[in-house]
Order: C-alpha cells, then structure tokens, then sequence
C-alpha cells in the first residue's frame, strides 16, 4: 500500500485559492475588513451628527414655520432631546 502526501490530490492552483498560505493573504484580507469597517464606521458618524444638526435646527425655528410644517412645540421638544444615536 503506498501512502501519498494529501496535498497530491490537490492541484497548486486550487489549493492557493482555497486558502491563503501565508500571513501576507491573512493579512490582505484584514485590510479589506478594517477598511470596510472604517467606512461604515464613518458613515454612522456623519448620520450621528446629522440628526444632532436638524435636531438643534428645529428648536430654532419660528413658531409659522412650525406651523408650515406641522409640528407641534410638544413634538419640536420630543425630538430636539432624543439622542444622536435615536432615529
């Protein structure tokens, strides 16, 4: 019986697709996750101080531009205090 190395049933090619074999893929890979994450991290900063800005906005506005839009000063207030973090 003769015994064969695992990896001889396996081409070159589709063995280095599979997985990468050195911390160079590892670490290819964990630049594109990292930057991933920085952008979505980015984006819901911007989103945060958005809401923060029309948040602060509407508790300037006049009383006919209240109107104008249809809020009451009850529901100005409720959502002028809600948190950046809230929808």
């Amino acid at each position: 019986m003769d015994r064969h190395n695992c990896t001889d049933t396996i081409s070159g090619a589709a063995l280095s697709s599979a997985l990468p074999l050195s911390w160079h893929g590892w670490f290819e890979d964990g630049k594109v996750l990292l930057d991933a994450e920085l952008k979505r991290l980015m984006t819901t900063l911007k989103i945060f101080q958005q809401r923060a800005c029309s948040r602060r906005q509407l508790l300037e506005l006049d009383e006919a531009l209240r109107l104008d839009i249809g809020l009451s000063d009850a529901q100005i207030q409720r959502e002028a205090e809600k948190p950046f973090w809230k929808e």
